[in-house]
């Protein structure tokens, strides 16, 4: 039986904020369709070593492969372009959007059609809109129960519904990889 190559290796990662190191030698392997988990308590470098991974902050030392290609160096946005997705600890979504909105956010790096084609909204454009709010409306809204709440301004959903739009823009990106940092708050707001 063949084994899988990893999808993701984090290799001797070290991140320091001054004379603070928030990571140290910190590696792992994570297999394609298995679940990871890093857990510790408040202050141990968890959404470090997430910032790091998804680019938002540069290693001092190590390196971080997504399918066998280093991207250590790669700029977040081109990470997100691989297939690389995430969620914040604190919510980062657009709040006088609405939930559907938030969530075509998610893809709109992935849509073909350019700026001009975009602004005037017709031909290619409109189709490629249309073709992404069915998948986003029939996949990930059913999939998260949040149907009722898809015109919703997202400013005034509880925080638990709005964790749950996190994850769908996320999930909108079709990622090949999705790290989830979330804080929990108490059992009967979780998603």
């Amino acid at each position: 039986m063949a084994v899988a190559n990893p999808i993701l290796q984090v290799k001797d990662l070290t991140l320091a904020f001054g004379g603070v190191k928030a990571l140290n030698g910190v590696g792992f392997e994570v297999k394609p369709g298995s679940i990871t988990t890093i857990i510790g308590p408040n202050g141990a470098g968890k959404t470090s070593l997430f910032n790091t991974i998804s680019g938002f902050y540069r290693p001092v030392h190590g390196s971080v492969h997504f399918d066998g290609q280093d991207i250590t160096r790669m700029p977040a946005p081109q990470r997100a372009k691989l297939g690389l997705a995430r969620s914040f600890q604190n919510i980062a979504l657009f709040r006088g959007m609405s939930v559907l909105d938030n969530i075509k956010l998610g893809r709109h790096s992935q849509l073909k059609t350019n700026i001009f084609q975009s602004l005037l909204y017709f031909g290619a454009a409109r189709r490629e809109e249309m073709a992404l709010r069915a998948d986003i409306e029939a996949r990930i809204i059913d999939f998260l129960e949040i149907d009722h709440i898809r015109h919703a301004s997202v400013a005034s959903l509880p925080y638990g519904l709005q964790k749950r739009v996190e994850m769908a823009r996320a999930l909108a990106m079709q990622p090949r990889i999705l790290s989830w940092n979330g804080r929990q708050r108490g059992a009967a707001q979780l998603p």
